[in-house]
């Protein structure tokens, strides 16, 4: 049985979307899958991933009207049938939420959070979320204005992290490196800026999937080795952690999570205390990895989406390395112009 599968998220820049990662696992599953990439951009690198992608459409950009949004995923399915969306960008997740009962319609799947699930999600509700899901989460302040900061950082004292609303963190060993990264995350990427009290410990990430009845599909853990300026895990290792595990099936079941999600937690040096950093409510851009590993989370969204049996174990390796590299195409001019002027990929060769 072919599943056509569209995936958004296929900029595969220095600030990776989960696209390419996701298509590359489901065209690895042992599945039939034709993958539709969903761009913003006639450069996004996914466009030309022909291995893994066998068509991709420009989208409207959400911000803009959701009736243009719709017809634009409308004529898409006409031409493609589609059965699953994967939507694995936050800005494109609310309207995707407001659409979808207009998807079901057409006869489209999702997996995605509910807006609940989405508010309680946000930097800014990290207090309410430990409380619903039993898990400490680090002291931080909401700051629009460098008085706010000062204020702030009075308050928690130095070191203290300044991150931004959407991307970036900076530690800040004193008030001018503070109003320095203050300054240049909001030139960035605006307000709020977070002032965040400094916990000495190792960073976590944890990724899964929810089936909205509280269930997890399969969890998988990693330990960052290396980021990139914006905070993307760029080297990783599995690990195994069974306080980390139950922290995170605590999410899937407290807020019946529905889709995929990543979990980024601190774990205190001294008291070994796992505090909640983030829930990013999409795979991460490092999806493929445990798909490598053997847990091929996006495989088994599309199973339970399409009424398959799926696998829901956690079983994996520790010890296993994610070493992501950059690489080039040489593609034809052609190709670009073609979703230049046309809004989507020449069909792929096979």
């Amino acid at each position: 049985m072919k599943i056509t599968v569209a995936v958004s998220g296929i900029n595969t820049i220095d600030n990776p979307g989960p696209g390419a990662g996701i298509c590359r696992a489901l065209k690895e599953s042992g599945m039939e899958i034709r993958a539709i990439g969903l761009a913003y951009d006639a450069l996004e690198p996914g466009i030309y991933l022909d291995h893994i992608i066998d068509k991709s459409y420009i989208m409207p950009y959400p911000s803009g009207s959701k009736e243009a949004f719709i017809e634009r995923i409308r004529d898409i399915h006409e031409k493609e049938n589609l059965d699953v969306i994967i939507s694995a960008l936050d800005a494109e997740l609310p309207i995707y939420m407001d659409i979808e009962p207009v998807l079901v319609e057409m006869g489209i799947k999702m997996l995605i959070p509910t807006k609940e699930m989405f508010r309680l999600r946000d930097k800014l509700k990290l207090k309410e979320l430990s409380e619903k899901i039993g898990v400490k989460a680090p002291e931080y302040i909401s700051c629009t204005s460098l008085s706010d900061l000062h204020k702030a950082t009075e308050k928690l004292g130095f070191p203290c992290m300044v991150k931004g609303p959407f991307y970036e963190a900076f530690k800040a060993t004193s008030p001018g490196e503070a109003e320095g990264y203050f300054i240049k995350i909001a030139a960035a990427w605006g307000y709020p800026i977070i002032a965040q009290k400094f916990i000495q410990g190792d960073e976590y990430d944890v990724i899964g999937c929810g089936d909205g009845k509280g269930n997890d599909m399969g969890v998988f853990a990693i330990r960052k080795m290396t980021i990139t300026k914006l905070g993307k895990v760029w080297n990783a290792v599995s690990i195994r952690n069974e306080r980390l595990i139950e922290a995170t099936k605590k999410v899937v079941s407290g807020l019946k999570w529905r889709g995929g999600f990543e979990f980024e937690v601190l774990m205190e040096n001294k008291t070994q205390d796992i505090y909640v950093l983030e829930i990013n409510p999409r795979f991460p851009a490092w999806v493929y990895f445990p798909a490598g590993c053997g847990i091929n989370l996006p495989a088994r969204m599309v199973k339970l989406l399409t009424g398959q049996e799926f696998e829901t174990h956690s079983d994996y390796k520790s010890g296993k390395l994610m070493i992501r590299y950059t690489n080039e195409l040489v593609k034809d001019i052609s190709d670009f112009e073609q979703i230049s002027t046309y809004g989507e990929s020449g069909e792929v060769k096979k």
